[in-house]
């Protein structure tokens, strides 16, 4: 618990004016760090009571005036955010974020807190996901999506926003999918949701041998949509169990005898379709060389890789993605952050 500090007193510069930072920005305008949820009231009042810092430093991290601030930390103690102590439905989720920043290498981390079972996790973190992501593209960005029951919700829950020149890329084959869902959903929803231009891969996930594959991949138009596809600065995906009862097997794009070389391998986190184990190392197997998409390590060197999931049959397989460095943003929920922190770590990183 930390105790609440009193209102400190403002100081007079010469003349009777109060000195205040010279550079201002409107509340409104203002951009807190993703683990606060886009409320700067809660930054600020992270920045107060937990980290120590004084009013007048906080003016000058934030970009307001100290009399913004003072403003901001009386409304924090009005609308419950901080009582004796920072509430905790509030931000006891930025330290977990933290946590798993610190504990992973992660660059940000979104920890959507609890709701009492409410809403499904896949829907409560899909909905944080999309203004995440809607706050994060600019124009002429080539985002890649991959597909997952979060990364739909998120499509789903985005606000319509005009963003200039932007390209949405499918970046796995195609699956026969279900009535509520297919990877052409989820890519296709985002870019309608932005004006985007949406670049779709016309090809199977996953072909019945070889030398289809090899045929396939000599097609003019497959070749450009990989060229757009090598093109993404960003991407946007969730990630599967292993469990039969995961996305990549319920909508049909992988059966339970494909995988199985793969279980033995040890897998354990289904990536864009592709394997990875728990230290974070793509697995290969005979059914890499019939698949059409985007692979593990093609997605590594994306700069930023926005991984959105939660669940605890996921727990598992988040850590291994997080191990393997695959992710710089993570949104997920509370318990799922607080599993994952709590499995033991492998001792470092391995190449993949």
């Amino acid at each position: 618990m930390v105790k609440t500090k009193p209102p400190e007193t403002r100081t007079e510069a010469r003349g009777g004016m109060r000195a205040e930072p010279a550079a201002r920005m409107r509340r409104d305008a203002l951009t807190p760090p993703v683990e606060f949820g886009g409320d700067p009231i809660v930054w600020v009042a992270w920045l107060y009571y937990e980290e120590g810092m004084t009013q007048e430093e906080i003016a000058r991290l934030v970009g307001v005036s100290r009399g913004s601030v003072v403003t901001m930390l009386q409304e924090a103690r009005e609308n419950g955010v901080v009582s004796i102590s920072v509430a905790p439905q509030h931000l006891q989720t930025v330290g977990i974020a933290r946590a798993i920043m610190e504990r992973f290498g992660v660059r940000e981390c979104l920890v959507v807190p609890g709701d009492g079972g409410r809403l499904p996790e896949h829907e409560r973190v899909g909905r944080a996901a999309a203004r995440l992501l809607v706050d994060r593209l600019r124009p002429d960005d080539v985002l890649g999506v991959s597909w997952g029951r979060t990364v739909l919700a998120l499509s789903q829950a985005m606000t319509p926003k005009v963003l200039p020149g932007v390209s949405v890329v499918q970046v796995t084959g195609s699956a026969i999918g279900t009535y509520r869902f297919s990877a052409e959903l989820c890519a296709s929803n985002i870019a309608n949701r932005i004006g985007a231009r949406c670049v779709y891969l016309h090809a199977p996930g996953i072909l019945s041998n070889r030398e289809m594959k090899r045929m396939l991949m000599r097609e003019p138009t497959l070749i450009e949509q990989f060229r757009i596809m090598s093109t993404c600065n960003k991407i946007i995906y969730g990630v599967g169990s292993v469990a039969a009862s995961s996305t990549a097997f319920d909508t049909g794009f992988l059966s339970p005898e494909e995988a199985a070389p793969y279980l033995a391998k040890g897998a354990v986190a289904v990536l864009a379709g592709r394997f990875v184990d728990a230290r974070g190392r793509a697995v290969s197997g005979e059914l890499d060389d019939r698949m059409i998409g985007m692979t593990v390590r093609e997605i590594a060197k994306i700069p930023e890789r926005i991984c959105v999931a939660a669940g605890p049959d996921k727990v598992e397989a988040i850590r291994a993605l997080l191990v393997g460095g695959y992710v710089t943003t993570l949104v997920t929920d509370e318990a799922t952050a607080r599993n994952v922190l709590a499995t033991a770590a492998p001792s470092k990183r391995l190449p993949r």
